[in-house]
C-alpha cells in the first residue's frame, strides 16, 4: 500500500513583478507530527506562526535550513504577467495546474491556507468544476485551514516566498530548496 501523503499549499505574490506563485509541499502523513513539532520550535516567544514576508534575512536562512532538514518534496507553479486586479484569475490557473500535478503523483489530500470565506468558496467552486470536467479525480480531497493552527502550512509559505524572490533575481534562499521541487512557469498574457 502506498505511503499516505498530504500536500500543503500556499501562495506568494510579487505584484510589482507580475508574479503569482503557488507552492505545495508534500508531507508523509506518518512524519507530520514530528514536522509540526520542528516547525513550532522555530517560533519566537509570542509568535503565532511563521510568515515569510515578516521574517528577516537571517531568519529566512534559518527557515529554509529547517525546511531542507525535513526533506520533503513539492511542486511550484509560477504565473507571469499577473495583473494586480486579476490575482484571482492567476490563482485559478495556478490551482488547476498544481492540483493536476499533485494528482499525477497520487496525492489524495490537499490543505490550502485559509484566506477569506468568500475567496475560499471561489476555490471550492473551481475545484468542483475541475472534478466535473474530469480534470481532477474525485479522490482528491481539499480542505482549508488557518496557518496558526496548522504549522505544516508554513512550509509552502517558505517555499513560495523563496521561489518568488528567486524569480525576481535573488536566489539566496531558493538555492537550497530548488532540487526538491518541480517548477512550472507559464504566462497569463
Amino acid at each position: 500500500m502506498p505511503l499516505a501523503k498530504t500536500a500543503y499549499v500556499d501562495e506568494s505574490m510579487r505584484v510589482t513583478h507580475g508574479l503569482y506563485v503557488l507552492a505545495a509541499v508534500i508531507v508523509a502523513d506518518h512524519r507530520a507530527d514530528h514536522q509540526r513539532a520542528a516547525l513550532r520550535a522555530l517560533l519566537y516567544h509570542g509568535q503565532l506562526r511563521v510568515h515569510w514576508r515578516d521574517e528577516s534575512g537571517r531568519r529566512r536562512s534559518e527557515l529554509t535550513a529547517t525546511m531542507r532538514s525535513l526533506a520533503n518534496t513539492g511542486a511550484i507553479v509560477i504565473a507571469r504577467g499577473a495583473q494586480p486586479r486579476r490575482q484571482e484569475r492567476a490563482r485559478r490557473k495556478c490551482i488547476e495546474r498544481l492540483l493536476v500535478e499533485l494528482a499525477s503523483r497520487g496525492i489524495t489530500t490537499g490543505v490550502f491556507e485559509r484566506r477569506h470565506p468568500g475567496l475560499d468558496a471561489h476555490d471550492r467552486i473551481l475545484i468542483a468544476s475541475l472534478r466535473r470536467q474530469h480534470v481532477l479525480p474525485a479522490a482528491l480531497q481539499v480542505t482549508w485551514q488557518q496557518p496558526a493552527s496548522e504549522p505544516l502550512l508554513w512550509l509552502p509559505d517558505i517555499a513560495a516566498g523563496a521561489a518568488s524572490l528567486a524569480e525576481t533575481g535573488d536566489d539566496t534562499y531558493w538555492k537550497g530548496l530548488a532540487a526538491t521541487f518541480t517548477v512550472e512557469r507559464f504566462s497569463l498574457a
